[in-house]
């Protein structure tokens, strides 16, 4: 795909498509093609994804299920620090980790969770390392959850899997138009690109972090990691 629209990019416009950022789900195949095309390009992963894939491993266990549902539980509030993790510096998360294993509550019932988070998202070698899914917070939302919208409406354009290459033109040209008039909307304020209460939760989470930066200890990174993954936590779909 990305090779196709930098042959029609170079043919249309004469100029080469240069991608400095893209945000992805967590599919290795998607990477490793964005990759193999954009050396240089920076990988954005989505928190929402990302919380989905620690709950779905969680609610694999009935133990770690349990507990997880379970309000002031020490497996519960353990398992719930993970997801506050992604809202730390990329270059913190290794170390935040090794603090959440030094108070694991169960090292029998545990280790299969920890094991999974680890080998996949913490080693840096795992297929997702935390330099494309954590940052310190801010208001910068990283989700997908926008491109799969931008999905659902552009393929609803089409009625063959395999329209002629001038109606794809013509769609795409549409979509620019409407995209840059929503970016026009934005740099005058009279767009409304986030909801007041996810900017509440935005805000709650970097005041937080914040309170967390002033001591800078373990005791406080725990508390931060807990108070924060508990307002981002995976949910059953």
């Amino acid at each position: 795909m990305w090779i196709f629209l930098q042959n029609l990019c170079v043919e249309y416009t004469g100029s080469q498509f240069i991608l400095k950022k893209l945000h992805v789900d967590f599919e290795k195949a998607a990477h490793q093609a964005a990759y193999e095309v954009f050396e240089n390009v920076q990988l954005i992963a989505c928190r929402f994804h990302l919380g989905q894939s620690w709950w779905r491993k969680i609610n694999s266990d009935s133990i770690l299920r349990i507990a997880y549902k379970k309000e002031n539980d020490e497996l519960g509030n353990w398992l719930k620090s993970f997801f506050g993790l992604a809202f730390l510096p990329n270059h913190e998360v290794a170390d935040a980790f090794v603090e959440l294993m030094s108070v694991c509550p169960n090292d029998k019932v545990c280790s299969e969770f920890s094991d999974y988070v680890f080998n996949n998202y913490i080693d840096d070698e795992s297929p997702f390392p935390p330099n494309i899914w954590a940052k310190e917070p801010m208001f910068d939302p990283r989700t997908t959850n926008a491109v799969e919208s931008f999905h659902r409406t552009y393929n609803s354009q089409f009625y063959k899997s395999h329209p002629h290459i001038h109606l794809v033109i013509m769609v795409l040209q549409e979509t620019q138009a409407e995209t840059m008039t929503k970016i026009r909307s934005i740099e005058t304020d009279s767009y409304k690109s986030m909801s007041f209460i996810e900017m509440q939760k935005i805000n709650a989470t970097i005041m937080a972090y914040d309170e967390y930066l002033r001591n800078k200890c373990s005791k406080d990174l725990l508390k931060y990691l807990l108070k924060v993954g508990n307002k981002y936590l995976g949910i059953p779909l």
